[in-house]
């Protein structure tokens, strides 16, 4: 029985061991905050005004303090960089938009990371680039609307102090 254990047990820390070196998990040393969010309102709708507002929050639309660029734009996901306004530090701005299984809704994979190497702990500056987005598209108050993140799953969420 005690070689019995202890060969199932080798196998299992070999496994185990085994499928981290095939598949690592990269470590972030940059701020991040990646949040979720869900909408009663179809993707279609979701997708058009997060990209209008992005646009509208352009250097070159005439909102010098905004700072966001769209880089890319499909059904599925949208891509855009947001720069601070003395353009030292950048972030990157991901939403991956996906219908709801259950409804004619749709759920926002929503995510900000910084591309410089700064503190983890950024005041919620990454929460802010998501936020902002979010309030000043009105899409906070669309019917159905939930967010969900943490400490954890977004840094310095607790101390963001967002300005729209």
């Amino acid at each position: 029985m005690t070689m019995r254990t202890l060969i199932l047990a080798s196998a299992l820390f070999a496994g185990l061991f085994g499928s981290l070196a095939a598949d690592p998990t990269p470590i972030s040393y940059h701020a991040f905050c990646r949040t979720l969010w869900l909408f009663a309102a179809p993707c279609s709708e979701i997708d058009v005004k997060l990209v209008q507002q992005i646009q509208a929050f352009d250097p070159l639309a005439g909102c010098a303090e905004c700072q966001y660029t769209l880089v890319s734009s499909s059904a599925q996901m949208i891509k855009a960089n947001h720069t601070s306004i003395d353009g030292l530090q950048v972030e990157e701005v991901i939403f991956t938009l996906s219908p709801t299984v259950m409804s004619s809704g749709c759920r926002v994979s929503a995510q900000s990371s910084s591309l410089g190497f700064t503190s983890l702990l950024d005041n919620g500056r990454n929460y802010c680039n998501l936020y902002n987005l979010l309030a000043a598209s009105d899409l906070n108050s669309e019917p159905g609307f939930v967010e969900m993140t943490n400490e954890w799953a977004c840094l310095g969420y607790g101390l963001a102090t967002c300005n729209v």
